[in-house]
């Protein structure tokens, strides 16, 4: 399976469990982001380039299944998965204790940048502790499924191509 063919399976699954599953599963009115979570991963497994377009490409199909102007969340995605990879690159010795705390932080910007975009192009009004609240809840509940959608992304995203490359002369090393 080519690396284009790999994403499009995990983008259009994504979406499918956005809309299927995770509606379904809500705390105080708020679901699993998943396809913010693959954007913010694309950015991370794949670099900004392959990140930026996956996160576009996401925030596209996110539109697309809500009532939301078309490009609102790949304004959002695209940017955040460049700069979630350009962070990750300048992060030299990462626990993952760190990288959760990263992922919740970057899922929380992803949330309220959506939130305050919807509110700039007049959607709904912006109310900081509603705006607080859902990224806070979002961010964690989406934190539960993010190792098998990880892997699923960096799978995708990394199409058969080494993950780490070692500068130090020892070769190829993987991540997971």
């Amino acid at each position: 399976m080519t690396g284009r063919l790999r994403i499009v399976a995990v983008l259009l699954t994504a979406m499918m469990a956005q809309v299927t599953v995770f509606e379904e599963i809500r705390i105080d009115g708020v679901s699993v982001e998943l396809l913010l979570l693959v954007s913010i991963l694309a950015g991370f497994h794949g670099g900004p380039e392959r990140g930026a377009v996956v996160a576009f490409c996401a925030g596209l199909l996110h539109d697309s299944i809500t009532a939301t102007p078309m490009g609102l969340h790949a304004l959002v995605y695209a940017p955040l998965a460049v700069a979630t990879s350009h962070l990750e690159v300048r992060l030299a010795r990462s626990t993952r204790p760190f990288l959760a705390v990263g992922l919740v932080v970057a899922m929380a910007v992803g949330v309220c940048a959506t939130m305050l975009a919807g509110g700039l192009f007049g959607l709904h009004d912006v109310d900081v502790a509603r705006l607080a609240r859902t990224a806070l809840v979002a961010s964690l509940m989406s934190v539960a499924v993010v190792v098998p959608t990880s892997r699923a992304v960096c799978w995708a995203v990394t199409g058969g191509l080494p993950v780490d490359v070692d500068v130090r002369g020892s070769g190829v090393e993987s991540r997971g």
